[in-house]
């Protein structure tokens, strides 16, 4: 096991040259629906792919380069990955649901037609909405840990199946629990830290749009004047254009803080993989190195004699 995956990460992309514009390249193509996170996905776990295999460099200079032919496959792949393990959480979702809103739902009916809330059947409907909200929070944290391993297994072995050999997955997953648990609460814990910085910018662009206005119109907001609707046409302009702008500003900013995460990760989450000798590794369903270590053979201790007589 590895110490200071997200440290190596950051190391990497900071000494890369010309991280930054490449961060904000990123974020521009993957404007572009369905092909730009293709793109995106796969330049950052080709990047990460490299380091899985021990080979150490820089941020690849060429974003649409496809040096291994792979770029735009890779990347395909990694959002069906990504689908397919989204499609559990969301069930357990759609059925808790279901299931609750039956709940509500039959306890309202009974509500209505004796005249009294049923207590019971609402306390039930509680405890199963409490019981799938947490089965899928739990679905929703496996998810993304298969979704990590699933993508470096496929980049590396350059197949979509090696990305859904769940037993394989589970097995790299337990070897070192405690190193992609500590990858998971970092990524939260950027984008929660991101969160609360875009969410304080807005809440001061609100401010100064409204600033904007008043300067705009001079202050001028009295109804009782002989054109009010004049200041406040002006002001609504004001505010509504210069929102725009700020809007369309801290959503690129929002967006190009979610792709740094996910540069950060994918690049953490190669650093996690290389602990696994994948130099060493063979077909995709031939056991993984750390799989072929066996316990020392058994001695038995020489025999021994009856008891003493007493």
């Amino acid at each position: 096991m590895q110490i200071g995956y997200f440290s190596a990460a950051w190391q990497d992309i900071k000494n890369s040259p010309g991280w930054f514009g490449k961060l904000l390249l990123l974020s521009l193509v993957s404007l572009i629906p369905i092909f730009g996170w293709i793109v995106v996905a796969g330049y950052l776990y080709g990047w990460a792919r490299d380091i899985a295999w021990g080979v150490h460099g820089p941020l690849p200079t060429h974003l649409f380069g496809n040096e291994d032919g792979k770029l735009y496959s890779r990347g395909f792949f990694v959002l069906v990955i990504g689908f397919v393990c989204s499609l559990l959480p969301w069930i357990i979702e759609m059925v808790g649901g279901v299931v609750t809103g039956m709940g509500f739902a039959g306890a309202s009916w009974h509500y209505h037609g004796e005249g009294f809330l049923p207590f019971p059947f609402s306390m039930a409907s509680g405890l199963m909405g409490l019981v799938f909200f947490l089965v899928s929070i739990a679905a929703m944290f496996f998810a993304v840990l298969f979704y990590w391993v699933g993508t470096m297994r496929m980049s590396i072995y350059g197949r979509l199946s090696a990305g859904f050999q769940f037993g394989k997955m589970w097995a790299m997953i337990r070897h070192d629990f405690g190193g992609i648990l500590r990858i998971f609460g970092m990524a939260l814990l950027m984008s929660l830290i991101i969160g609360i910085v875009v969410s304080v910018l807005v809440f001061v662009a609100v401010f100064i749009s409204i600033f904007v206005g008043f300067l705009v119109t001079g202050g001028n907001m009295d109804l009782r004047a002989p054109q009010p609707d004049t200041a406040i046409w002006g002001m609504a302009v004001a505010i509504g254009g210069f929102a725009i702008v700020l809007s369309l500003l801290f959503g690129y900013i929002s967006l190009a803080a979610s792709v740094f995460v996910m540069m950060v990760v994918t690049r953490a989450i190669g650093y996690w993989t290389r602990q696994f000798d994948v130099p060493a590794w063979r077909g995709q369903d031939d056991p993984m190195p750390f799989e072929l270590v066996t316990p020392p053979p058994y001695t038995p201790y020489p025999p021994q004699g009856p008891p003493p007589a007493a």
